[in-house]
């Protein structure tokens, strides 16, 4: 047994090194020779309570193991993004590469895709940022919106950290919102459209027409402290309303109603059957120049599959901006007549209606009034005069 009053035996047989391998996973004591061998409470000389020493040699192992847990974890990280076709490179490669790879990834064309970034970048004020190109930058929201991804997915594609990315993201959706302002807005035209110019069943009753107005709602992820009630729509789920007009407002000056509590709806007349009356016949015309807009929606939702389903982690800041960067988009490129898949496919098709995936029309609640009074009987008039016109030319 060891002798316990000699200092020598008490420091060989608590510190000796089968001890330390025993007990200490970095193998030593790193303080051997600690002259602190004394009460915890007490300065001066030693004690002969070998507590003291073994507490004291816990807590330096202790500070050892978290010093060296505090440098695995945040001095000594290794990176995850290893790729070596970083953002920039893959790119250049779809740049150079097979057309379609290029619509795949970013829902446009090559020449679409880098007018975009011209235009964003000379007048719109999207500039190189923590050297990421623009086009770069434009690429990975674009790709974020056509693939609907998530952030970790854009960092592995793009080798990016996922805060870079967010933030990429954002600059690119600032710039179209920006964009916006002057892409989503009434076109000067002169003259009556050629879709109504150049067909009888419009021209003449119709050729005062600007315009076609109809509603749609997305789903919708609204804030926490936000009553919920409020965003249901009718199939039950958080709705943003993007636009609605047609279908619950009574006429008013310059807006041309369908008659209600006779079909009007596009998705009736799908159904199949002839108008049966003289309102049904109108409405039938009337609704084939809103199918405009519904047939707006189909390219504009299946271009943004995002759009169609917003994520839970997007503000509802951040959700109303995407609807009118990607509306920005749509114009864009329809405005400037680039060649186009989405767009080719539904001009091929005139009598062509999307489902209804994730969007729905929406019917709001109309206003009242003495002057919408006024508006009603005159508009009615407006519009007892283009049923009559169509009926006794047996347009249908």
């Amino acid at each position: 047994m060891a002798n316990y009053e000699n200092p020598d035996d008490y420091d060989h047989d608590i510190y000796n090194e089968e001890n330390w391998d025993n007990d200490d996973p970095y193998g030593g004591d790193p303080y051997d020779g600690d002259p602190y061998d004394g009460d915890p409470y007490d300065t001066g000389e030693g004690s002969s309570h070998p507590r003291p020493r073994r507490a004291n040699a816990r807590m330096r192992r202790a500070a050892v193991g978290i010093c060296k847990l505090h440098h695995d974890t945040y001095m000594c990280k290794e990176s995850c993004l290893t790729s070596a076709l970083t953002g920039q490179a893959w790119v250049t490669e779809l740049e150079e590469g097979n057309p379609k790879c290029m619509y795949q990834s970013f829902r446009m064309r090559k020449m679409n895709f880098f007018s975009l970034v011209y235009e964003l970048e000379h007048n719109y004020g999207l500039q190189v940022s923590e050297r990421i190109s623009v086009a770069e930058q434009v690429a990975i929201f674009l790709w974020i919106m056509g693939q609907r991804a998530n952030n970790r997915n854009a960092q592995e594609r793009f080798q990016h950290s996922g805060e870079t990315i967010s933030r990429q993201f954002h600059n690119v959706l600032n710039a179209l919102n920006a964009m916006a302002i002057d892409w989503v807005r009434p076109w000067p035209q002169q003259g009556v459209h050629s879709k109504i110019a150049n067909n009888p069943r419009y021209y003449p009753h119709f050729k005062d027409c600007i315009g076609a107005i109809d509603g749609t709602h997305v789903k919708a992820h609204p804030p926490k402290d936000d009553p919920i009630k409020k965003w249901i729509g009718r199939k039950g789920y958080p709705t943003q309303n993007i636009m609605a007009a047609y279908a619950g407002y009574p006429n008013t000056p310059g807006y041309l109603a369908p008659y209600k509590g006779s079909r009007h709806h596009p998705p009736e007349w799908r159904a199949g059957g002839a108008p049966r009356t003289n309102f049904e016949r109108f409405n039938k015309i009337h609704s084939s120049l809103r199918c405009t807009i519904e047939r707006t929606y189909g390219v504009w939702k299946a271009r943004w599959p995002l759009i169609c389903d917003m994520p839970v982690g997007f503000t509802i800041t951040t959700q109303v901006a995407l609807v009118s960067a990607t509306m920005a988009i749509h114009n864009f490129i329809r405005r400037n007549n680039f060649p186009d898949i989405p767009f080719g496919f539904y001009d091929r098709r005139p009598n062509f209606l999307p489902s209804d995936r994730g969007v729905e029309t929406t019917a709001p609640n109309g206003n009242h009034g003495s002057r919408v009074q006024r508006d009603d009987r005159y508009m009615d008039a407006v519009r007892a005069s283009m049923r009559d016109f169509i009926m006794e030319n047996n347009i249908r």
